[in-house]
This record gives C-alpha cells, sequence and structure tokens, in this order.
C-alpha cells in the first residue's frame, strides 16, 4: 500500500510538473522551428541563446532555485543544431518519507523539447534499492540509468 502511494505521489508530480509547459510554444513558426537549410555561426549561436534564456526562464518559473523541504533540481539544456532542437533536462532528486520516518531517495529525469512541446523521455529510479520504475525515452525502453543515459546522448549531445 506504501509502494502505490508512494507511486501515485510520482505520477502526480510528474503530470503537474509538466502540464505547466502544454501550450508554452504556441506560436507561428520562426527560423528555430524550420528546417535547417545554411545557419550561419551567427544564427547557430543566436538560436543556442534563446534556447538556454527559454530553459532558464521555465525552470525558474516551475523550480525557483531548485531547493525545496522535498528535495533539489537542476536543469541542463542543449540547442541540438542537427535536429533543430532545444532540449532539456530535468534532474530532481526527492526525498520520500517511508515507515520508521526513513526517507527513500527517488531519482527523476525527465527529457523535454521545448519546439515541439513535447516530452521525449523520463526516468524514475529508486536509490535505495536501486531499481528502476520508469525508463523510456520516446518509443524505447530502458532498464537503468546507464542505458537512459545512452538513450537521451544523441538528443543533448551533436
Amino acid at each position: 500500500m506504501k509502494r502505490t502511494l508512494t507511486l501515485s505521489i510520482l505520477t502526480v508530480f510528474f503530470t503537474i510538473s509538466f502540464m505547466s509547459l502544454v501550450g508554452f510554444n504556441n506560436q507561428n513558426p520562426t527560423k528555430e522551428q524550420s528546417s535547417v537549410s545554411k545557419i550561419t555561426p551567427k544564427d547557430d549561436y543566436e538560436l543556442q541563446e534563446k534556447c538556454g534564456k527559454r530553459c532558464e526562464e521555465y525552470f525558474k518559473e516551475d523550480y525557483g532555485n531548485g531547493f525545496d523541504e522535498n528535495g533539489i533540481s537542476n536543469y541542463t539544456y542543449h540547442y541540438n543544431k542537427k535536429l533543430n532542437k532545444c532540449f532539456i533536462l530535468i534532474n530532481s532528486i526527492e526525498f520520500i518519507r517511508n515507515i520508521g520516518d526513513k526517507y527513500e531517495n527517488i531519482t527523476m529525469k525527465t527529457l523535454f523539447e521545448f519546439n515541439e512541446n513535447k516530452e521525449y523521455g523520463s526516468l524514475i529510479l529508486f536509490r535505495k534499492n536501486i531499481k528502476t520504475y520508469n525508463c523510456v525515452v520516446l518509443d524505447k525502453s530502458c532498464n537503468s540509468e546507464q542505458e537512459w543515459d545512452l538513450l537521451i546522448e544523441p538528443y543533448m549531445q551533436e
């Protein structure tokens, strides 16, 4: 029953965290969203800067400084020139109280792409027993944090 409650809490957390992104980018197509034909180094730099600013604004709005009574969060962003996409990777460590006032450390990671307003993948990992609860990137399942890292690598690196 405790495990079901914990999983329910995690599901609600992820739903609330990313519901705020729905409709985040309902703008007309821009140069960043159009096909990559001839992007100059200046254009590339501007797209990277725009991506970074958008990710920073989103993180500050939803996560503040990244610290709260339940855990810590941080983010990494990357403008993938090859894919012409802006990715943000949210990393959170939550502390859930278990039986006997003991805490379990739960790692949650989510990869999100801003232009398509789309979640690309998520990972939920219980650190106490290194058990992966959920690990998926697009249509590919994974069984560990190492597999997750390999699956997101093409999006977060060029």
